[in-house]
């Protein structure tokens, strides 16, 4: 672990190159930039900007595996590279997880062999220094040099101008640790997370009464370059060391709305091969957890020669998990629809598709007579009364709908919130919901998330539409203290 070098865009993007070697048979979101067709001088801007569109909003489909490269998705030849990595899963039909973890540990052990023994040969980061996106893969069809996009945000509340400490995690950089992120002369950054084998990640939670950072990895945007993670991650020294919580599920059957069984997955991580949208930790019991995921590519297929979401191997289920001991086991307690506790398996008919968004529990949960839950999920395509925003008044045990997705015809809806105490003991509740553009995304507000919950549209000329046609995936709503 190295904790004490500052943050430059070399070491940034030489930390990013290391990862894809680390991740290598978990490279999914690497095909997708490895799979490009060369940029022609000859191509019509217009033409380039539909490829590029049709890259960024190849969400994942339901029927069959789907190849998520830019480009011609349907009958385009495979780079060599990419023929060869599918070779490997010959004559299974895809690299299992267990592949992912034994190169992790192979890769360690080659480290761990070299360090002070020349001989051997140690192993040193040699770039390239830039992260150079070439005009085929942005939106305006220029070309120029990124960090990537952040996904997680966590900042210490004891924050003041002499020390301030934020962590960043981005969706394929790894999590990012400042200490005066208020310095006048811009703050200097960390790289924390390179014990963890992974570089996407989701979710950040810091919980500062006990000085315990939460990691949770894998994007959880539903993006067709959106990686899956290898589950959660806790630090309680601010990011300089790491424990993985061992979050054993299992053995469980669950089954994906459309594409059939996700097998009977376990005994096992119950986040392995999934990305994590929320870790919340319960204010009276820091011991109890719940966690949401969804789906996120992962593997790869030796027959469609492309990554999935949804693999053959057996998979842990994606939706929202309890655990009362720590993260040590969880349980699955919601798959996005009607039918938990007595049908909690993904056959509802209003189960999510891709999982469940993002999660949160009242400003006034005790744990004893407020145990409420809130929670957003992606719907079903065409099921009245799925997605839109969910409440659970029993810590997650049952769950109803309080806020109705703007429309049940695409799969694509996707509902953010936002929660807050307000006077008299209420709870508001703020929802930004959109999707692909099918509709033009909308804004709403109530005063009573943990009763009546009636919303208010609050969509103006201002907000209309404000995340536009990628709702689905970069939808987040934010309220902060006070």
């Amino acid at each position: 672990m190295k904790t004490h070098r500052s943050f430059s865009p070399n070491r940034l993007v030489s930390h990013l190159r290391l990862a894809g070697v680390v991740t290598l048979l978990s490279a999914a979101a690497a095909m997708a930039f490895v799979a490009v067709k060369p940029s022609s001088p000859t191509l019509a801007s217009q033409d380039r900007l539909r490829t590029i569109s049709k890259f960024r909003g190849d969400r994942d489909e339901l029927g069959g595996n789907k190849r998520t490269m830019p480009g011609d998705q349907e009958g385009g030849p495979l780079l060599a590279a990419i023929e060869d990595y599918a070779h490997r899963a010959y004559p299974a039909k895809d690299v299992p997880m267990t592949a992912t973890l034994n190169a992790l540990t192979g890769f360690r052990e080659v480290k761990r062999a070299s360090m002070g023994r020349p001989s051997v040969g140690a192993w040193q980061l040699i770039g390239p220094s830039k992260a150079d996106v070439p005009d085929i893969l942005t939106f305006s069809g220029t070309e120029y040099f990124t960090s990537g996009r952040v996904s997680a945000l966590a900042i210490d509340p004891s924050c003041s101008v002499r020390r301030c400490r934020v962590w960043v995690g981005a969706a394929g950089g790894g999590v990012w640790r400042t200490t005066n992120a208020l310095s006048g002369s811009g703050p200097s950054w960390t790289f924390v997370s390179d014990s963890f084998g992974t570089n996407a990640i989701g979710t950040l939670t810091y919980d500062a009464p006990n000085n315990t950072l939460y990691a949770g990895t894998g994007e959880a945007n539903a993006s067709g370059d959106s990686e899956a993670g290898l589950g959660i991650w806790k630090s309680t020294d601010g990011g300089n060391t790491w424990t993985q919580l061992a979050a054993i599920i299992g053995p469980i059957t669950t089954f994906s709305p459309g594409t059939g069984t996700n097998g009977t997955y376990g005994p096992g991580n119950a986040f392995l091969g999934r990305s994590i949208s929320s870790i919340i930790v319960d204010p009276t019991n820091a011991a109890h957890l719940y966690v949401s995921s969804s789906r996120g590519v992962r593997g790869v297929s030796s027959v469609t020669g492309g990554g999935t979401t949804n693999p053959p191997t057996a998979r842990p289920p994606f939706g929202l998990f309890e655990s009362t001991d720590g993260g040590a086991t969880f349980s699955f307690i919601w798959d996005g629809g009607d039918g938990c506790p007595a049908t909690c398996d993904g056959t509802n008919a209003k189960a999510t598709i891709r999982g469940v968004n993002h999660g949160a529990l009242d400003p006034g949960w005790n744990g004893t007579t407020n145990k409420i839950l809130y929670g957003g999920a992606f719907g079903p395509t065409g099921v009245a009364g799925s997605g839109g925003v969910w409440r659970s008044t029993d810590g997650g045990v049952t769950w109803s709908q309080i806020k109705t997705a703007l429309d049940v015809v695409p799969n694509t809806d996707r509902a953010e919130f936002a929660v807050t105490p307000i006077t008299g003991g209420f709870t508001r509740m703020y929802v930004g919901v959109g999707n692909d553009g099918t509709d033009a995304a909308r804004f709403y507000r109530t005063d009573d998330a943990a009763g009546a919950a009636v919303f208010t549209d609050l969509t103006t000329d201002q907000n209309i539409d404000y995340c536009d046609g990628q709702c689905w995936y970069d939808n987040v709503v934010y309220s902060p203290p006070g």
